[in-house]
């Protein structure tokens, strides 16, 4: 057994490659390709690419991750699909393995009962949320979120939907991933794009 132990050591670091960065920002991909690819850590549930985009029908809310580490002052912008039960999810400044360790924001989550900006975990009592969510099942939205220390509003179609405000804002390791999340809904992303605050394009 003393034997093994040296070898399973060595085998370790190779299991948790999920926080090292492959990429950085800014940050763009239109995922016109086949494969996922090296920049994205699926953490479990269904993700792959149909159609030129991100195809989830299965989160578990196990996200998909960007291996990117984010910069404390970020802007994220992208496509999102849903289905017939709403339920769009994104995370940002996440851990890179684990759901609900960010800043997590539900589109018409609860049988499209609520929308919400949550911080670390999704059904706590410092979440934000919007009744009623103000949006249909099989839509098409272009969602915005911009942080900017603890300011953080998410913009749906040009037009504030919900803000955030956290007067201990996350950031740096351990909070510098972004991610899409879903828990049994059938979604698509497309066209992702994130820049540090600074460079990011007027709305």
């Amino acid at each position: 057994m003393r034997r093994l132990l040296p070898l399973i050591a060595l085998a370790l670091p190779a299991c948790h490659t999920h926080d090292e960065a492959t990429t950085e920002v800014p940050f763009s991909d239109d995922f016109e390709r086949s494969e996922l690819g090296p920049d994205w850590f699926p953490s479990g549930g269904v993700w792959h690419i149909q159609d030129g985009r991100i195809e989830s029908y299965g989160g578990n809310n196990a996200p998909l991750f960007l291996k990117a580490a984010l910069p404390a002052d970020v802007v994220v912008q992208v496509e999102v699909r849903t289905g017939h039960g709403v339920d769009a999810k994104v995370e940002l400044m996440a851990d890179g393995l684990r759901h609900s360790t960010g800043y997590v924001f539900i589109m018409g989550g609860w049988d499209n009962e609520r929308s919400c900006i949550a911080r670390l975990d999704e059904h706590g009592r410092d979440r934000k949320c919007k009744k009623p969510t103000g949006v249909k099942g099989k839509s098409k939205q272009l969602w915005r979120i911009e942080k900017k220390g603890g300011d953080i509003d998410w913009y749906v179609d040009g037009a504030l939907y919900l803000e955030f405000d956290d007067p201990e804002p996350l950031s740096g390791p351990g909070h510098d991933r972004f991610a899409f999340s879903n828990w049994q809904s059938h979604l698509h992303y497309d066209d992702l794009r994130i820049w540090p605050y600074a460079e990011a394009p007027p709305r």
